[in-house]
């Protein structure tokens, strides 16, 4: 039996999704509640890994297992099981074909940034300081230069290991509420902190600290002509499409 579940999580307690030594994550506690219930050990597959401190919303995670339980008895079973930090939203049966790396078309990550001189500690649960001053107008339209199909290599952290960098952007959407700013991002896929670089480098040019456009620093495919790596804090997984 191939079994999907959508989880969210608040990963400011967590050294990322991908189960580490001697270190408490996401995968690990979803595992470990697993095993409790299956009594096997249960192996899973997330849509992609999350890194130290980043959110989800709707994380999506399949696994295989010999027993079948109906899909809200589990839901509960997990849910009583886990940490109060991370919660299952739903489970379905699939396909035994159906990877929830592999299937997937297309994620949908935000970030979520403020701007003070002085941080606030109710939205620094869910959105990263910036402390400067930024022009607005300039860093929405950087950031939207960015849909299409690119090479990421300047804007994706340097031991990325896959076969290619390259990435196709669908959308960028920029809106704000109160205090909060959101940038959201869907795409094929995301390179390894990709956004939180694309982020930061935003800020950089916004602030006018980095001359270049997006499409020069893409053009040089070298890491060292992006920004600093943005806050985790900010980041959260919010959506996967397998359609």
């Amino acid at each position: 039996m191939n079994y999907l579940l959508t989880i969210c999580y608040d990963g400011a307690n967590y050294n990322g999704w991908q189960i580490q030594p001697n270190q408490k994550t996401v995968q690990g506690e979803l595992e470990l509640a697993l095993k409790e219930i299956f009594k096997t050990e249960i192996k899973t597959v997330a849509s992609g890994r999350t890194d130290t401190g980043v959110s989800a919303l709707g994380q999506t995670v399949n696994f295989f297992a010999e027993t079948k339980f109906k899909e809200y008895s589990l839901q509960g079973y997990l849910n009583t099981i886990l940490p109060d930090d991370i919660r299952v939203l739903s489970v379905e049966y699939v396909d035994d074909d159906f990877n929830a790396r592999f299937s997937a078309k297309e994620k949908t990550y935000a970030y979520n940034f403020y701007l003070s001189r002085i941080n606030k500690p109710y939205l620094d649960k869910f959105a990263t300081r910036v402390g400067y001053k930024l022009d607005m107008v300039k860093m929405e339209k950087e950031l939207k230069s960015l849909v299409g199909t690119h090479d990421f290599t300047s804007l994706s952290s340097v031991d990325t290991q896959t076969v290619t960098k390259v990435r196709t952007i669908y959308d960028v959407s920029f809106t704000q509420n109160g205090d909060v700013y959101t940038v959201t991002f869907t795409g094929n896929g995301f390179l390894k902190n990709m956004i939180r670089v694309i982020m930061g480098t935003a800020f950089d040019i916004a602030r006018g600290k980095i001359k270049e456009s997006f499409m020069d620093i893409v053009d040089h495919k070298d890491r060292k002509f992006g920004g600093k790596t943005a806050a985790a804090v900010g980041l959260v997984l919010l959506k996967v499409n397998y359609k």
